[in-house]
């Protein structure tokens, strides 16, 4: 009987403290060639973006810079504006780009993916919506990532934001997938603490969903595991002090690990759930994602073997022998985990509206994120669900 699966990564990943310094090697292929950035304005004001120039000016390599991601969660119009600018460029001498940098977190990785792809596939990055729907390789893109989250420097999926639909898209293909991904604590050093904890709690999401989702297997559950351990010992510590480097550089290594976990496994119905919400109110997709796991979990449960819940209990710091009491341990260690880092408790608090709640539950039913979820559920129980995240 075939039990295949596919595990998918970045062909190139420079990790830990200092990587950035290995990064004009990786460059050479490219000198002499013409690069836009996709990055937005606090990077550039940061200095990071500036790092990234003076290593393309030593290696001959002309650059433009596409500041335009003006806000968290990434939209159809920042695409848009980025190809425009994709096609046009400053300098008529600079528009045959060979190579995207993204430089930031997911907002700025998921945008720059959608501009390469589009750019060669044509057409809008509406009509990638779902899965293996791009065909051609896009622009080869490096990923400089700066926050412990999203892990969308490694990963072959992008979320853009309809605001036409009010509908977060998940656009996912192996074609997405960046070509050289860089993971340096020393950038995200300066994470604000809502930064912090909103991506931070995301790498936690991330990683219980890849562990109990229908697809995966054992090389995302010793990552789904470890990235979890890792959250749980560390997570509090770079909340409480960002300079913490030591901490900063475990969340980092959590990040990546939930990332690749999920990256094969897929996610379930709180990423689903969570995503609709970013697409009708736009707010912190880690803290929607924190409300909800509890009872997505519960719901989860009844489908979930009991090895794997003792596992997950283990992961969290605390070994006990019984399923029932692993998943109140499990809900309770989330909860306490989402109130020391600053997460509000309930959707409301993020401006969920009841009256909004079932045209969101039928939008969840079309997330591809649903798929691998553990138990199949109905528009009523994901109503259900809401209402108790409310």
């Amino acid at each position: 009987m075939e039990n295949t699966h596919n595990f998918f990564i970045p062909k190139t990943n420079l990790i830990g403290v200092g990587a950035i310094k290995d990064l004009p090697n990786q460059l050479l292929s490219w000198k002499l060639s013409k690069v836009l950035i996709v990055t937005d304005k606090n990077m550039i004001k940061l200095g990071y973006v500036e790092n990234i120039e003076k290593i393309l000016k030593s290696l001959f390599i002309s650059y433009d810079i596409f500041d335009g991601i003006l806000h968290p969660n990434p939209t159809v119009s920042f695409v848009e504006d980025g190809l425009r600018y994709f096609k046009q460029g400053w300098n008529v001498f600079k528009r045959d780009y060979k190579l995207i940098i993204s430089i930031g977190g997911g907002t700025n990785h998921d945008c720059a993916k959608a501009i390469a792809a589009v750019a060669v596939n044509g057409g809008s990055i509406i009509d990638y919506e779902g899965y293996n729907k791009i065909t051609k390789p896009m622009i080869p893109l490096i990923t400089i990532n700066t926050t412990a989250g999203s892990a969308a420097e490694v990963t072959h999926t992008a979320i853009v934001t309809d605001n036409t639909r009010k509908v977060k898209m998940v656009i996912t293909s192996a074609l997405l997938t960046p070509f050289i991904s860089v993971n340096d604590p020393i950038f995200m050093t300066t994470m604000p603490k809502e930064v912090t904890s909103s991506s931070g709690i995301d790498v936690v999401s991330h990683a219980i969903e890849a562990f109990v989702s229908t697809e995966a297997f054992p090389i995302t559950d010793a990552l789904a595991l470890d990235a979890l351990r890792l959250s749980f010992e560390y997570l509090p510590r770079a909340y409480e002090n960002g300079n913490d480097l030591e901490a900063r550089e475990k969340m980092m290594y959590a990040n990546i690990m939930a990332g690749l976990a999920f990256n094969s496994a897929g996610l379930g119905y709180v990423h689903a759930m969570a995503h609709q919400l970013g697409g009708f109110y736009n707010g912190a997709h880690g803290f929607n994602n924190a409300a909800l796991l509890p009872h997505v979990f519960r719901f989860n449960s009844t489908a979930i073997p009991e090895h794997r819940i003792l596992k997950l209990c283990e992961a969290m710091g605390t070994v006990t022998h019984h399923k029932e009491q692993a998943i109140n341990i499990i809900i309770e260690s989330i909860k306490n985990l989402s109130s020391v880092i600053g997460i509000p408790g309930k959707l409301s608090m993020m401006g969920l509206e009841e009256g909004d709640i079932e045209e969101l539950a039928n939008n969840v039913m079309q997330d591809i994120c649903t798929l691998t979820n553990p138990r199949q559920g109905s528009v009523e129980d994901i109503i259900d669900i809401y209402q108790a995240a409310l």
